[in-house]
């Protein structure tokens, strides 16, 4: 997959090397607290663990690294899963960033390229998430990106009948 760049950020395929960066990021990321409406809570913690789950991801294109385009720095994950429905190109959304860079935006920069992504070269006909109500900051985040609620902690994006990709 051919890396992507927003003003501040380079979304690329994991590496397994990512491992520190994302085992900093796991650690503070069980100090959040809807971090137990995770549907993978708790992630493993210990560093051979983390490895072997930077090593997973860098074997597909479905997890991408985050990182700060000035340095490098990793700072989370999205994911863009493919879902398993017959004649529908349909996919999960997924993303966690570190909570030292939460509130800067890097999130809603990172899942817009996300969706780009899936509504463009991948030809998506509709993107899902989830998240659980109480995790005010996520809710808000897929509002911002457009998605609209679809059910209790589900949302949704499709393309509407002018193909435009996005409606709320």
């Amino acid at each position: 997959m051919t890396p992507m760049e927003t003003e501040r950020l380079i979304i690329r395929q994991f590496a397994e090397g990512d491992w520190p960066g994302l085992h900093e990021m796991i650690v503070r990321y069980h100090e959040f607290e809807n971090a137990a409406y995770d549907p993978t809570h708790p992630w493993p913690t210990a560093p051979e663990e983390i490895r072997k789950i930077a090593a997973w991801f860098a074997s597909g294109e479905s997890y991408l690294a985050v990182c700060l385009k000035d340095t490098g720095r990793f700072i989370g994950f999205v994911c863009l899963n493919p879902l398993e429905k017959e004649g529908s190109r349909e996919y999960n959304l997924g993303y966690i960033f570190d909570s030292n860079y939460r509130g800067q935006g890097y999130a809603t920069e990172a899942c817009r390229a996300m969706l780009g992504r899936a509504f463009g070269e991948l030809q998506a006909d509709q993107v899902v998430t989830g998240t659980a109500t109480s995790n005010v900051p996520s809710v808000r985040l897929l509002h911002r990106l457009g998605f609209r609620s679809t059910g209790e902690g589900r949302f949704a994006l499709s393309r509407d009948e002018w193909e435009r990709g996005i409606h709320g």
